[in-house]
């Protein structure tokens, strides 16, 4: 019987996954993000955090205006033409003291209830970067999203998001001490975890714990690469190893006798080779 093909066979399964990510998103990843009215979006009534520092939504605006929004805001569709906010009341504020009169969106939709304290999380501005892996995992998972539509809740790559799905792949034992490890940067985790080798993953994450930089674990990772593409060195028995061979032909080829106290040893060396071509 021929072996069956994956994606025949797993059809059904891929189905589901597509409609779940569709539910969700009002918008796709090809079209990436929706610019909605600003008028057309409201703050969350169940918003718990009610007191916003003035001073800070300034700085916020002051980004904005310089270098452009950086991550959308993430809304729900309450009623035709109306949206709520999920996350980003921030930006919304400063969209508003801006005087902007539309904002870049990311719309899931209004049935997409079940996802929210999902989405919620994973666009909170305190995680950890392996509490953001883990939640976009789960999001990726459970509700049969993309790498690519998991990046336009935070506003980045789907190359980002591969990356940050890698540190999961860390050694149990890193990612248990990493969250209690301020001074080690995200940029030098995802670095860590991209070396692959748990040996060497645990070398440098002793260093980084103690300072080391990111030009330096690159330095260390461009060791390691130098090293595996190096042959290993031979062993000094095979170095002459051709010119002993070729002794032993000429003596055969003139017919010239071992002597008897050599022989011993040549049996020897015999067994001693014949184990090594067999082992």
């Amino acid at each position: 019987m021929p072996p069956r093909n994956f994606l025949s066979g797993n059809t059904g399964m891929l189905h589901r996954a597509a409609s779940r990510a569709s539910s969700l998103f009002a918008v796709d990843e090809d079209r990436a993000y929706r610019e909605l009215e600003l008028v057309q979006v409201s703050p969350d009534p169940d918003q718990p955090r009610r007191h916003f520092d003035p001073a800070d939504i300034d700085a916020l605006a002051a980004s904005i205006e310089q270098h452009g929004l950086l991550q959308p805001i993430v809304v729900r569709e309450v009623t035709a033409d109306r949206y709520g906010i999920v996350a980003g009341e921030r930006r919304y504020r400063a969209f508003q003291q801006l005087g902007r009169a539309t904002i870049p969106a990311v719309v899931l939709r209004g049935d997409a209830s079940r996802a929210l304290p999902l989405v919620e999380n994973v666009q909170r501005v305190d995680l950890h970067a392996l509490e953001l892996a883990a939640g976009l995992n789960r999001l990726i998972e459970e509700e049969g999203l993309t790498q690519a539509q998991a990046g336009l809740l935070i506003g980045k790559s789907q190359e980002h998001v591969a990356r940050l799905l890698g540190l999961l792949k860390l050694p149990e034992w890193i990612r248990a001490e990493a969250p209690g490890q301020p001074q080690v940067s995200t940029s030098m985790l995802l670095e860590i975890a991209e070396l692959g080798d748990p040996d060497l993953q645990a070398r440098v994450w002793t260093q980084a714990k103690g300072g080391l930089t990111i030009r330096g674990l690159r330095d260390i990772k461009q060791q390691a690469k130098e090293a595996t593409a190096r042959p290993a060195p031979q062993p000094a028995v095979f170095r002459n190893l051709g010119r002993t061979v070729s002794a032993f032909e000429e003596l055969r080829n003139h017919g010239r006798p071992v002597p008897d106290r050599y022989r011993d040893d040549l049996l020897k060396l015999r067994a001693v080779i014949d184990a090594l071509l067999d082992a």
